[in-house]
């Protein structure tokens, strides 16, 4: 793929080669069908020296003129490999990959090293009568190749080719494929078509978690997923993959693609730059095209550019001057190009919804793919969105599949810096079968600042000894660029790496310039004489009131006991403290309902006290918190007790031991130098745990520290 990065009246043209071919990927068909072994009818094919194995037949007759590539073909060599090649001049035996291969006028609809199984055949046999009339090329009972054999994924694999006179039709349809008990493996399998080269050339694609109804077609070579394959996700019979013939016309622009946000928030999202994909799909050049963009409905707006020149068989992104939406609702977005030789193609029109504080790339269907790192491996898929003034990421949306495998796995939602460090993290969750299929909203102990820019929200995907898939993702070739990113590792600090083959993500962000409902920085509690004391922090004042609720620990009934009202210590911690007083012996769940001026509310974690006598210790926020330097730590022993306190940053790296051995009953205190210790700006946990030297009973507490420079 060629590309060339050019300027002319502001306009971004991004200059994308795609050769010509008689077929495009907006043409094909994905369809079910039925497949209908040939049994005895027609001839068997064979190869030179009967070789199931790297070999080609001898030239086959199609029964009638096939038109491909703008050549009239009446014959075709088939290559073992799940290729045939139109002509009379069979390919190089060994054609494992059409696309890399320097081969032309391939039809591939399983390339792959292949060999026999058992009872292996080819066959061809062409029906009907003119002018409608169909070659039938089958493959049969062949099996993957494995330098092992038994890490063979199919014991049996059954498809065919169908040419359709007259129409110039392909369609692939797939029989039955017959799985082994190997250890499942992803295979990377090329399906398409192929004129000239790999740019012209039209391939059928999928994610190996998805099904083959969900695969799609695009235009040129593969950029991300080729047609991955496993034997865990089979092809129904009869699916058929259909390529329509379509003329090509001298003079024919087509609005490819539109990049819009699908959601977008007014105040923070605006001015938005629309940009739209042109392509020539012509075989003349096409010199001053006027792309235009108009927006209709809740807000209105009007711009076009010029193209000065395209080449055939060339694309150029085309960006609008920045767009203000000052409504809410739903804006129409259509990006048009001018009437030409095919007004099928000339325009695209998307929906966007105008709202007070959601970002989104992804529209409202459902998800036609699914991503996940591979099995042992941790990482992070990522997005980017940019943000006018400052507000506080407040959830993170994130479509989860509806994938079996997802369930009981452990993600959790991420915001990131520019430069990739972690800002704001959420708890860890676990997929339940009631998130498959569907958004899942992620909230923050503390709300992440946004002071304008750009920042990225995401998923973090811990490991598994098994591979799943917990991101949904869309269509989107070629995907818009500088907006998807991964980071391979789940450590913050890591500038994530654009990725451009995998689609829309869809994830979505949630900002307000108030971190509405606060979230608590710190939810603790210990039991004194038969009280339960609860306390908490926050760090800016932005809710009304708290209600402290009491449930039977394993219950479900949350009461009410009690309610605190918020105030503000100008711009330091605010300590709220509630005591249970008189609580009988046994567990009990504690949690805040957090209540904002306007009636949202959300809920703090969940506490567990269990009523056993006198706390063992006292745990006390450090001072000054946020630390510039020298900062105390204080905590407090009822009874002598073996101490353990350590610090760590935000990635879990322990900083450093602070304490550790027996003590005697009495109030302490640690200095920590967060210079000496080198302690970049940000936020820290210190975690202390305490063995009761009589009972060995063990408790465990943390709290967080705040450093700045």
């Amino acid at each position: 793929m060629k590309q060339l990065l050019m300027s002319f009246l502001f306009v971004l043209l991004i200059h994308l080669s795609y050769g010509q071919i008689n077929y495009i990927a907006a043409n094909a068909v994905n369809t079910s069908g039925i497949y209908t072994d040939l049994g005895t009818n027609g001839a068997e094919i064979t190869t030179i020296g009967n070789s199931y194995d790297d070999a080609n037949s001898f030239p086959q007759d199609i029964g009638f003129s096939f038109n491909f590539n703008g050549t009239s073909f009446t014959q075709f060599v088939l290559n073992s490999n799940g290729v045939i090649k139109l002509g009379d001049i069979g390919p190089a035996n060994d054609v494992y990959d059409a696309l890399a291969s320097s081969e032309e006028n391939l039809i591939y609809p399983f390339n792959r090293d292949l060999i026999a199984g058992t009872l292996p055949e080819y066959r061809i046999f062409t029906s009907g009568s003119a002018p409608n009339r169909v070659c039938t090329i089958q493959f049969k009972n062949l099996k993957d190749f494995q330098s092992s054999p038994s890490a063979e994924q199919f014991s049996s694999l059954n498809f065919q080719i169908k040419l359709y006179e007259t129409s110039n039709d392909i369609e692939f349809v797939y029989g039955s494929f017959v799985a082994t008990s190997a250890a499942v493996q992803d295979l990377d399998i090329s399906v398409g078509i192929k004129g000239a080269d790999a740019a012209a050339s039209v391939n059928v694609t999928k994610a190996s978690a998805d099904g083959w109804s969900a695969a799609s077609f695009i235009n040129g070579s593969y950029t991300g997923e080729t047609h991955t394959t496993r034997y865990t996700v089979l092809p129904d019979p009869g699916r058929t993959y259909r390529f329509v013939d379509a003329a090509i016309l001298n003079n024919d622009a087509q609005v490819s693609n539109v990049y819009a946000l699908t959601k977008i928030p007014l105040s923070y999202g605006t001015p938005h730059i629309i940009s739209s994909l042109i392509e020539n799909k012509g075989v003349g050049t096409i010199s001053n095209l006027a792309v235009t963009l108009t927006v209709t409905g809740a807000n209105t707006f009007t711009d076009t550019k010029s193209v000065v020149s395209l080449a055939a068989g060339n694309a150029s992104t085309v960006s609008f001057a920045g767009f203000t939406p000052v409504n809410a609702g739903t804006n129409v977005i259509t990006v048009s190009v001018a009437t030409d030789d095919n007004n099928s193609n000339n325009s695209i029109t998307v929906n966007q919804d105008v709202n007070t504080d959601t970002y989104s790339y992804a529209d409202n269907a459902v998800n036609t793919g699914s991503e996940g790192y591979s099995a042992g491996l941790a990482g992070m898929f990522v997005t980017k969105y940019s943000l006018t003034g400052i507000a506080f990421v407040q959830n993170v949306n994130i479509f989860i599949p509806n994938l079996a495998v997802n369930e009981g796995k452990t993600i959790y939602a991420v915001v990131l810096d520019p430069a990739g460090a972690i800002i704001g993290q959420s708890a860890n969750y676990n997929i339940t079968a009631g998130d498959l299929g569907a958004y899942k909203s992620f909230t923050f102990n503390v709300s992440p600042f946004i002071n304008g820019g750009d920042f990225f929200v995401g998923l973090a995907q811990t490991s598994d000894a098994l591979q799943y898939f917990p991101l949904g993702v869309q269509n989107e070739i070629p995907a818009r660029p500088a907006t998807y990113y991964t980071v391979p590792s789940l450590v913050g600090g890591i500038a994530p790496s654009e990725i451009t083959s995998l689609g829309k993500f869809m994830i979505e962000a949630v900002v307000s310039i108030n971190a509405l409902p606060v979230k608590i920085s710190d939810f603790e509690g210990n039991i004194q004489n038969s009280n339960a004391l609860l306390s908490w922090l926050t760090y800016e004042k932005t809710n009304d009131q708290f209600e402290v609720q009491k449930s039977p620990a394993k219950g479900t009934n949350w009461t009410t006991i009690g309610t605190v009202t918020a105030f503000s210590n100008g711009g330091l911690a605010n300590k709220y403290q509630f005591t249970d007083v008189g609580i009988s012996s046994g567990n009990w769940m504690y949690r805040l309902k957090i209540i904002d001026k306007a009636g949202k509310f959300t809920y703090s974690p969940i506490i567990v006290l269990q009523l056993k006598g006198k706390s063992l210790f006292i745990l006390d926020q450090n001072y000054p918190n946020p630390a510039l330097d020298v900062t105390m730590i204080r905590y407090e022993l009822a009874k002598d007790a073996t101490v353990s306190m350590e610090l760590y940053s935000m990635d879990g790296k322990k900083i450093m031991a602070l304490q550790k051995g027996r003590q005697l009953k009495g109030a302490y205190n640690i200095s920590v130098n967060t210079k000496t210790l080198s302690m970049p700006a940000g936020k820290y946990i210190y975690r202390m745990v305490i063995q009761d030297a009589a009972s060995g009973e063990v408790i465990t507490q943390s709290r967080a520290m705040n450093v700045i420079r």
